[in-house]
């Protein structure tokens, strides 16, 4: 079973997200900073981490830097609701996708099927 991170300071998108991939058997984290996240993600293996850019307590950047340290590396995939953020910006730090707010379920859910499959060849 594949695990993946949320980290989103929204409670709601927390419990959209973690709803929908659970119903898809994957096993979900969740985290409510950055902060949060970087903890978890020192203490277990994840293959995926979706999570938000701007957040209190550690931002989305610093989880990605953090993700590009770890080995096996997970992917990353951006959500947010800033209009400053760029998609190029977000994929040249190394996410894989970058999904503006509010986002279409099923255009995330594409986008993370397809990362773990790719993982598996």
């Amino acid at each position: 079973m594949k695990t993946i991170l949320i980290v989103d300071n929204d409670p709601d998108i927390l419990d959209l997200l973690s709803s929908f991939l659970s119903s898809e058997a994957f096993h979900v984290l969740k985290a409510d900073s950055g902060n949060t996240a970087i903890e978890i993600l020192k203490k277990h293996l994840v293959d995926l981490v979706i999570s938000d850019f701007r957040m209190p307590d550690g931002n989305g950047m610093s989880v990605l830097n953090f993700v590009k340290t770890l080995k096996p590396t997970p992917v990353f995939i951006f959500i947010s609701a800033r209009a400053d953020l760029s998609p190029e910006e977000c994929l040249a730090a190394g996410a894989r996708h970058y999904f503006r707010k509010p986002f279409d379920l099923d255009e995330v859910m594409a986008a993370v099927n397809a990362e773990l499959v790719e993982l598996k060849s």
